[in-house]
């Protein structure tokens, strides 16, 4: 009976060391899944960059920000890219890009809603391009009072003098907190927000399910992994919020760490069996590039943390299921309703973009760097996640502390008023950082040459070139004809922003004197003509800004043909009342000669008689 026990035994201890064997444990179980080396992504990237360079008309070797991408500049696809190379090291055309970026916020902010009237992120995208294009977004242009512009101060902790930060949603609060602390800038007494009323909004909009979303009560994984960006240097504090939860409509106190945490835990759970992710119904790999970018803000390795490792799908992994063999990305393997300009077979800039900048993200996490949206200096030691505990005498001015994850920040100590943390509440300090990030240039003969070569007749095709050379000779050391270049290159601008607002104004009138298109009429012809002449008045690049020009020429022939019908039925009405006379009058006659025979020589007598 022992020997038949024993022999149980050793069987079962046999099966467990088979099992142990054949099962791996801990690191081990990761073994067969795939990590990306630092070339590989760097592959990646350079990859996307190619394909934007040729998707813009310009060469493997030449400048992604050229004259063509620099037309939408201040755009979602004009300043994401920007970011990307940036953070990157990417050595592009830099200067140019901060020069039109310069004149196109100075334009916006005489305008009454400046950059946008309701939307904060238009600031918080902008600035985060300027500085990583290497600008100062605390001084750049100048207002309509000749005063330099702050987008940090206007966009984020001051934004409420104009209108909520919240106005267009969550994005508004986690774009303004990200951009506050993408150097850690100190928020001067008397704002609209401090840091905290910023970050207990963020926290008051968590759902009961534990993430995040624009709409609706169910977590998106965008807006949910972006909320983790912008928590990302609060994840160790301990201070407690108190406050109304949304979605609950309950008073709650809860740390940062326990809502991320929460948030982890949504994420994890929505993500799909290949790694990726669902938004709107649609497999896509933003969704899954923001979750990349969320963890390495938390300093959690994308590629090997359990949390995100589905049947051996990594979330790398899935979003490399999107890319093309020319190098740039896909939205979705299926067509997207809710994204109608991206295809399944096309590679598309909104996708290029984001995935750019999740990779740049993850290079950066892989060597030890600063977070993707963490722009101060590297520093010694291991910097790679800035997330940090905030006191309440810190929460208003600064960020310290230590790591998330499994690597632990060195460099973090508490901002001063120093470089790292910049305080610009003052317009004369403002001024001085100004003239101090003027660079002396030189105004070459190749410069010179570009602007002889400049057209008389020009048109907003020649918008990007002029605003590059005239901050060139702005910045360069003076020259013989300095002053005749400056006014020659002065008159063209103002040739070109006279075209662009009569594109403007005409836009602006089309929809406003002929839209709705199906109810033109003939009372339209003269408004119709006018916008149809003012066409026909612009070069040829310029007419194609110029919306629904098609329906506007629908319209044209709407109205010829209602006036044609007109004319016709006036013609017809004419010859009928002609036909009628002429009808009326021979009936007359023949009723005279039928009297005349009746009676004859009643025709002699009256003649007679005269």
């Amino acid at each position: 009976m022992v020997q038949k026990k024993s022999i149980r035994f050793l069987a079962l201890l046999l099966c467990m060391t088979t099992l142990i064997n054949i099962m791996p444990i801990g690191s081990s179980a990761y073994a067969a899944v795939k990590t990306y080396s630092n070339k590989e992504i760097q592959t990646v990237i350079n990859g996307i960059i190619n394909w934007k360079k040729l998707d813009n008309g310009s060469a493997v070797n030449g400048c992604l920000i050229n004259n063509k991408f620099l037309e939408q500049a201040g755009t979602t696809p004009g300043d994401w890219y920007p970011i990307g190379l940036g953070r990157y090291g990417y050595k592009d055309d830099n200067q140019a890009y901060l020069a039109v970026i310069t004149d196109k916020i100075s334009q916006r902010y005489r305008e009454p809603g400046k950059l946008h009237s309701t939307k904060a992120t238009e600031w918080h995208r902008i600035a985060l391009a300027v500085l990583a294009m290497g600008g100062d977004p605390t001084a750049i242009g100048k207002d309509k009072d000749g005063k330099p512009i702050n987008l940090v101060a206007d966009g984020t902790y001051n934004r409420g003098k104009t209108v909520s930060l919240g106005k267009q949603g969550i994005n508004g609060w986690i774009w303004g907190l990200i951009t506050l602390d993408s150097m850690r800038y100190i928020i001067p007494t008397g704002a609209s927000y401090s840091r905290d009323d910023i970050i207990q909004e963020i926290l008051r909009q968590q759902l009961a399910d534990g993430g995040f979303t624009l709409s609706g009560k169910t977590s998106d994984p965008d807006i949910s992994a972006m909320a983790l960006q912008a928590l990302a240097p609060y994840y160790s504090s301990n201070k407690k919020y108190t406050y109304v939860q949304k979605s609950k409509n309950t008073q709650i106190t809860k740390t940062v760490k326990t809502v991320v945490e929460e948030t982890l835990a949504v994420l994890s759970k929505l993500q799909t069996t290949d790694g990726g992710y669902l938004s709107w119904g649609t497999k896509n790999v933003e969704s899954a590039d923001q979750v990349v970018v969320a963890l390495c803000c938390l300093g959690v390795n994308p590629e090997t943390d359990q949390r995100f490792i589905k049947n051996g799908n990594t979330l790398i992994d899935s979003i490399m299921k999107f890319r093309m063999a020319d190098g740039g990305f896909i939205h979705s393997r299926t067509y997207d309703a809710n994204n109608p300009t991206s295809v399944p077979n096309s590679s598309n800039t909104m996708a290029g973009e984001q995935t750019l900048y999740t990779m740049v993200a993850l290079h950066r996490f892989k060597n030890g760097m600063r977070t993707l949206y963490d722009f101060r200096a590297e520093g010694g030691g291991n910097i790679t996640t800035p997330s940090s505990h905030v006191s309440a005498a810190s929460s208003s001015s600064g960020v310290s502390g230590s790591s998330v994850g499994s690597r632990v920040s060195a460099n973090t100590s508490s901002v001063s008023s120093s470089s790292a943390a910049v305080g610009t509440s003052s317009t004369s300090s403002a001024e001085k950082k100004q003239e101090e990030n003027t660079v002396l240039l030189y105004f070459s003969n190749t410069d010179k040459a570009d602007a002889d070569a400049l057209p008389n007749k020009l048109s907003t095709e020649q918008y990007v070139a002029v605003v590059k050379l005239l901050d060139k000779l702005s910045q360069s050391e003076n020259f013989e004809k300095k002053t005749e270049y400056q006014a020659k290159l002065e008159k063209d601008k103002a040739q070109i922003m006279t075209i662009q607002s009569e594109i403007d104004r005409l836009n602006q009138d089309i929809m406003k004197k002929l839209y709705p298109f199906n109810q033109i009429s003939i009372k339209d012809k003269p408004a119709v003509y006018d916008v149809v002449d003012r066409y026909e008045n612009l070069a040829p690049y310029d007419r194609k800004k110029i919306l629904h020009y098609d329906d506007v020429l629908k319209a044209k022939t709407q109205v010829d043909n209602l006036e044609r019908s007109v004319v016709i039925t006036v013609v017809a009405a004419f010859v009928a009342a002609v036909v009628i006379i002429a009808v009326i009058l021979r009936i007359r006659s023949r009723r005279r000669k039928k009297r005349l025979e009746k009676v004859p020589g009643e025709e002699t007598d009256e003649e007679d008689d005269k």
